[in-house]
């Protein structure tokens, strides 16, 4: 009999457990968010105003999952950098620079004085 009486409130019973462990993960995040949320407050004092740099700051900074990237090796933290940092030739800087003595002169192209 005490099986039978158990058996339709077995969905209420673990829904109510699992709003009640939710909760007080939900209720964290919850004030996560309005924190980030909150306005950064600037005070004028005397005529001079002073920002809210520390609001500012962890308003903009990163996520803290960007934070844990793993540490690269050498040769491919050395391949992942920009061509002009690693000194390859670059056409259109080549261009840029040489103006119209590109092709015609070794002397770059200087603007009149």
């Amino acid at each position: 009999m005490h099986a039978i009486l158990l058996a339709p409130n077995r969905p209420a019973l673990c829904l109510a457990l699992v709003l009640g462990l939710a909760s007080p993960w939900a209720r964290a995040d919850q004030a996560a968010k309005q924190a980030d949320a909150a306005p950064c407050i600037e005070v004028q004092v005397n005529g001079e105003r002073i920002p809210a740099w520390d609001c500012l700051q962890r308003k903009l900074a990163p996520a803290e999952s960007a934070a844990a990237r793993p540490a690269l090796p050498e040769a491919e933290r050395v391949m992942r950098k920009p061509g002009n940092q690693l000194l390859q030739y670059n056409l259109e800087g080549t261009r840029q620079r040489m103006g119209d003595a590109f092709g015609r002169s070794v002397v770059p192209q200087r603007p009149a004085r």
